[in-house]
């Protein structure tokens, strides 16, 4: 099936995940093992999965997405790497990675992996595996101390998973525009040293297919389009002037003078404030959003997908 199904196409959708439980629950004692979740049982995990697994999304807007493990996790959605936690060490201790994505109404598929490493003594080794999904940013769960058995998952929804009998047969329905959504992740501030940074994110694209029965060919139609950019703010290589004010008449004038010289360009001075990188990072993320948005819609890329993926039955 498709990795994306309209609500009114899926036939049968059945949920076989409520999200009750984690996926794995905090077990001490545990072999190594492999699992993905593809309907094979399993002795730890609280849902076996299904070859083909989805979530279903009954609002668009913008998701957010979790992973939880001891040791590694990983959340594929519509055949992408949406986010996971590696478990080299020191990681072998229950904590999270987040993803995000625009999405529109329907089903997707997923895919979801865990592993578990091997660690002497086998009494010591803990697994644990959760997945959540949330319109809100996933929220931390508890991840203090050593021992995985002490932490906390997140309080943050659980993922449902669904299975679906199969998709109805599709007749083509006129395109309808599709506009570019831009996703602004919560800024990150560190006390990290160096400049801070603004990155994009991947273009994600969401299409399904349909036939033309007037010209017999299948025909492609975007379902959602996709991209954003994160923003990093790092503190540790200037002292921030609102933070730890200049107590003297020298320091009040190098304070002055570095926020004047960053206004006009000349970089990053020792005094200076996170205020002011921050606004700095989302001028820069305004300019991603204005280029995303431009380049989709005047070089008419929803059109060009459209016409350069149709192929005949």
């Amino acid at each position: 099936m498709n990795n994306y199904i309209p609500i009114n196409k899926a036939v049968n959708p059945v949920c076989i995940y409520q999200g009750y439980e984690p996926l794995i629950n905090k077990t001490l004692g545990v072999d190594e093992m492999i699992y993905g979740f593809d309907g094979t049982p399993s002795d730890y995990a609280t849902c076996t999965g299904a070859p083909e697994m989805f979530i279903k999304v009954e609002r668009d807007g913008l998701y957010y997405f979790g992973v939880e493990a001891d040791d590694e996790g990983y959340l594929s959605l519509a055949g992408e790497l949406l986010c996971g936690k590696k478990g080299d060490p020191p990681n072998g201790k229950l904590s999270l990675e987040t993803g995000s994505r625009f999405l529109k109404t329907g089903y997707y598929k997923v895919a979801l992996s865990y592993t578990n490493n091997a660690y002497t003594p086998v009494s010591n080794n803990a697994a644990a595996f959760n997945v959540t999904m949330d319109r809100e940013p996933i929220q931390e769960g508890k991840y203090e101390g050593n021992s995985t058995m002490k932490r906390e998952f997140s309080p943050s929804p659980k993922i449902k998973l669904w299975t679906l009998e199969k998709e109805s047969t599709i007749t083509c329905e006129p395109s309808k525009n599709v506009e570019f959504e831009f996703e602004k992740p919560e800024p990150v501030t560190t006390e990290e040293e160096g400049n801070s940074q603004t990155k994009n994110t991947p273009v994600n694209i969401v299409v399904t297919v349909c036939k033309d029965e007037t010209e017999n060919v299948w025909r492609c139609r975007v379902v959602s389009a996709s991209g954003g950019a994160t923003a990093v703010v790092r503190t540790g290589s200037f002292i921030d002037a609102l933070l730890t004010p200049p107590t003297n008449e020298e320091d009040c004038i190098m304070a002055v003078n570095d926020l004047n010289g960053y206004q006009s360009g000349e970089g990053l001075g020792i005094w200076h404030t996170a205020e002011a990188s921050l606004a700095h990072e989302e001028h820069h993320r305004r300019q991603w959003e204005d280029a995303y948005k431009f380049y989709w819609k005047h070089l008419k890329l929803q059109g060009k997908i459209g016409r350069e993926n149709s192929f005949l039955r």
